[in-house]
Formats: structure tokens, sequence, C-alpha cells
């Protein structure tokens, strides 16, 4: 634990963070590393060709928190450039951390609002998003950026839980540890319970933006989306079969 993050009671600032990822990260931390599912498999083959990527290939996860897919991306394809963004730099001081550790000179961290994102127009190859949604404001924004800043063809992989009883308790230990240790409690910028969204509400807002390829997965613990910007030219059937291939893990 961070001596920083959340201090017991009595040796509390007088102003507490904004953000419950700020005050309690290494508790995100935690249950990125022990609880969340690992989808980089999954991720690899819904974004990558069979013979991997291109060398130069701009991944970008947003709400990358401690950079688990970033620093696993970058580590298994060294030719590539991973970038993570969040908003918690506590958070991304622990990513940072995470690549330095392992010499991962192809991954960086930055700080950014993913409902305005900094890179330019079609500039990104493919974007990984994990668990975003449960705690966005404005989801259709994000995924606006999302279209936005990926190149033509480019694709983006989104994984969502459909668990609510299991989703919510990490946001939910994290509201019970603000109260224990700020004061006052309850001033951040997060909701009180993460916002699972129903099968017909994922559908919605991932045919919100006009994908050329939208496939979309569900098992008893997630929902998953991977869709592909239009190309240049019209994708091919091979294109479309080489998307589903992810799905046959």
């Amino acid at each position: 634990m961070e001596s920083s993050n959340c201090k017991m009671p009595g040796r509390t600032p007088t102003h507490p963070p904004d953000s419950l990822f700020e005050s309690c990260s290494w508790f995100y931390a935690l249950c990125r590393e022990y609880l969340f599912r690992d989808h980089t498999q999954e991720i690899s083959l819904a974004l990558f060709p069979a013979s991997g990527p291109a060398p130069g290939t701009h991944v970008l996860e947003l709400g990358c928190g401690p950079g688990f897919y970033a620093c696993r991306l970058s580590q298994e394809y060294p030719h590539i450039h991973t970038t993570g963004v969040d908003l918690s730099r506590r958070l991304l001081a622990r990513a940072r951390s995470r690549a330095a550790s392992r010499s991962l000179r192809n991954c960086t961290f930055a700080h950014g609002d993913a409902n305005a994102l900094s890179d330019p127009e079609n500039s990104i190859d493919a974007v990984v998003v994990s668990r975003l949604f449960l705690i966005a404001l404005n989801r259709e924004a994000i995924l606006s950026e999302i279209f936005r800043v990926l190149r033509p063809g480019g694709r983006c992989f989104i994984a969502e839980p459909t668990s609510g009883f299991r989703t919510r308790i990490p946001l939910s230990c994290m509201w019970l540890l603000s109260k224990l240790t700020s004061s006052p409690a309850g001033k951040y910028r997060e909701p009180r319970q993460a916002d699972v969204m129903t099968a017909p509400d994922f559908d919605a807002l991932i045919h919100s933006q006009p994908w050329s390829i939208a496939d979309l997965q569900y098992d008893s613990w997630y929902q998953y989306a991977v869709c592909e910007k239009p190309p240049a030219l019209p994708a091919s059937p091979a294109r479309r079969e080489q998307l589903a291939d992810w799905s046959a893990v």
C-alpha cells in the first residue's frame, strides 16, 4: 500500500482527492492484477492478424489504470508501441513503474480524458477498452473519440462485465474506504455504483458509430465487441472471417 494513498483517520488531508482512483489507487491496482479476467489472448486475436501486428503498430489502451494490457502487449510484441491513457495520475505512476520493471521501452503512458483524446484523427491502429464504460458518464462520446482516432481499417476491442454483483464489489469497496479515510467523504466524481450494461444497451452503444464491422460476443461474465473502422476500400469476405477468429478461443 502506498503511504500517500487511503491514509488512516487522523492523517487525512484537509481536501480529499476528486477521484476514488486517486485516493485508493493501490486497491484498484490489486483488483486489476488478481480479480479481473485477463483478456490478452482475445485482444491479440481480435486486433492482429495471425502473423502478428506489423512493425510500428500503435495501440491505445483507454482507462489503462496500472497499465495491465499496455504492458502485456508491449512485452509480447516488442516491435509495436502501446500508449496507456488514464485520468488517475497515481495509477499512471504505477503503470510507468510496471513498464520500467519490465524494461519496456515501447510502452508509454499519458494523463488524458477518454472523452477528448489528444491524438489526431486517423492516427491509431488499435484501441483496447476494458471495464471503462462501467463508470463513464458519456459512453457515446468516448466511443465517438475511439472511432475518430482510429485509422481507416483500424480496430478496437471492448470488454464489459455482465455480472452486476461481482462487478460492483471493487467500486463499492473503494467508496467504503473513502468513508474511512476522507473527511468529509463522498466528494468524488465516480458514481456510487458501477453501471453494468444490459446486452441491448451494449449493442446500442456499439452501433452508435458507423463501423464497417461490429462483432459482438457474450459469455457468463463479459460482453465483448470487436469493431473495425471503415477502410479506404470495402472490407472483403476474407477480412470479415479474420475478424471472427478471436471468438474461437
